[in-house]
């Protein structure tokens, strides 16, 4: 098993939302260290054993503080060079270890960038970037890494990654610190794997991330998911979002969905409806903008009308389904519809009645997010499921395959697959039960398929930030409603770690 560096940050955020701090991972890395140190190199009696670290100003350095305590408190002559003055420091766990550090007089801490020291050192701990690494390395990295591989040290021990090598896809900038042993955390950087020469001996040490960091979804996958949108943004960039819904009996689906899409950072939302209803739609937004077709309901004379409103303003994502009805012809029209979307390569989310028209026998290209309750996933493929997700996951996870799209089955604990990855979602409580919250979803998962044009990784934020904003809102004696999930959203969005904790550990 690999694991990319964006993926180790996700599960890194997740383990902090689980209630354990990031400090006790660097404790858990930087003894790991220690411990590779002591069993490679260990000291003979009356030997004096000179370990020179090289420290940056990131959690890599932090690790390497941590491993400093450790092989001090064993006897090693331990000697540390700052690549940075500690002003510097730029991350709030490497700089508590540090001030640590500096009341342990065994411990000697050199002038930042000093490279004299390294030359008398019989171990070289390079705890400077890991895999922090952009681009090509400068000073005062660089001359630590060169001087470092021109010493005569018995012993060089990479943190996590060696510096100057990109963990993720193995390319080398220039100056690459030369390890006999790398100790990486949790899994092997797949980038870790193509220099041998580079990295030495690889060594997986297990710091204590829970597996349910990966496999549920948490603020993390949204954090490293989710762009901030550029100073020179134009209006449209962020998204444009079309929803195809309503009808005469349901007027309020589409509407919530269009609102849920703008909340979520969307910038522009057109609703296509009926004349009839346009004007009621309308009324619940003026950031709403509503194109009308004849009708009560979408039938065949209106296909023509939707896909040139499609043909002309060039959505980013097309909502499917919210208040359509479900009458035969429809259903009939929807699947034009869809079919039409996904020939012109335009992102789909089908919902509600939409998912009526659907069977395991289509196929989406890649293009397209369902998002079905266990009774919806029943009509689609025939199958009945249990409720549990150890017994559901492989029977979602195949449909999804069939489907060649994304599948997010709403439920207790919700299961987004793509047919090959997979994230469980635990977010969400029984007052969501309550109509209007799907329609929050199907636009949320627009909005965030939007910004990544990645169906799978939308389907798990959306999942994930809709449930808590309904948990948040029954954490604080609010009532859970659409309405009252939308207002919270962006707040959400703005700090979701922030929210998780507020929500479920406070």
């Amino acid at each position: 098993m690999t694991i990319t560096v964006k993926e180790m940050k996700i599960a890194e955020i997740n383990t902090v939302a689980m209630g354990i701090p990031l400090i006790r991972l660097m404790e858990a890395a930087g003894k790991s260290v220690a411990d590779t140190v002591i069993e490679h190199y260990p000291i003979r009696e009356k030997e004096e054993i000179k370990v020179v670290i090289l420290m940056g100003r990131g959690g890599n350095g932090g690790d390497s503080l941590v491993a400093a305590r450790y092989l001090s408190s064993r006897c090693y002559r331990v000697e540390i060079i700052p690549a940075y003055r500690e002003e510097l420091i730029n991350h709030p766990d490497t700089l508590e270890n540090y001030k640590i550090v500096k009341n342990i007089p065994s411990i000697i801490i050199h002038k930042p960038g000093d490279t004299h020291p390294i030359h008398q050192a019989d171990i070289i701990i390079d705890g400077l970037l890991g895999t922090g690494v952009r681009g090509e390395l400068r000073d005062p990295i660089k001359s630590l890494v060169e001087e470092s591989n021109k010493s005569s040290a018995k012993l060089r021990v990479a943190i996590d990654t060696p510096t100057g090598l990109n963990p993720d896809t193995g390319e080398i900038h220039g100056t690459v610190f030369k390890a006999d042993i790398t100790v990486t955390f949790h899994d092997i950087k797949p980038g870790l794997l193509k220099h041998p020469e580079i990295t030495g001996k690889i060594i997986v040490a297990n710091i204590g991330i829970p597996r349910e960091a990966l496999v549920y979804t948490g603020p993390g996958d949204v954090m490293f998911n989710l762009k901030e949108r550029p100073r020179d943004a134009h209006k449209g960039q962020a998204g444009k979002i079309m929803i195809i819904g309503g009808s005469r009996k349901y007027t309020g689906a589409p509407a919530l969905a269009g609102i849920a899409a703008l909340a979520a950072g969307a910038d522009l939302t057109f609703i296509v409806a009926p004349t009839s209803i346009r004007g009621i739609i309308a009324s619940y937004s003026p950031e709403l903008i509503t194109l009308p077709y004849e009708g009560e309901e979408l039938n065949e004379n209106n296909v023509r009308e939707v896909m040139k409103y499609v043909d002309e303003l060039r959505p980013h994502v097309v909502v499917v389904g919210p208040g359509l009805g479900r009458s035969d012809e429809t259903l009939k029209v929807v699947r034009e519809v869809i079919n039409t979307l996904i020939k012109k390569k335009i992102y789909v989310v089908i919902d509600a009645d939409a998912l009526k028209a659907l069977t395991l026998d289509d196929n989406f290209e890649k293009y397209a997010v369902l998002t079905p309750h266990r009774g919806e996933f029943k009509s689609i493929t025939g199958i009945t499921l249990s409720g549990d997700p150890s017994k559901d996951l492989d029977i979602v996870i195949d449909a999804a395959k069939k489907l060649d799209a994304v599948v997010l089955l709403k439920a207790p604990i919700d299961i987004v697959t793509d047919g090959e990855k997979y994230k469980l979602n635990r977010t969400g409580n029984p007052y969501m039960s309550i109509g209007g919250t799907g329609d929050v979803l199907s636009g949320l998962t627009a909005s965030f398929l939007a910004q990544t044009r990645n169906p799978y990784l939308a389907a798990v934020i959306a999942a994930y930030i809709n449930g808590l904003a309904g948990d948040y809102l029954l954490k604080n004696n609010e009532h859970v409603s659409p309405v009252n999930m939308i207002r919270i959203i962006p707040k959400i969005l703005k700090n979701p770690l922030e929210y998780h904790i507020k929500t479920y550990h406070e």
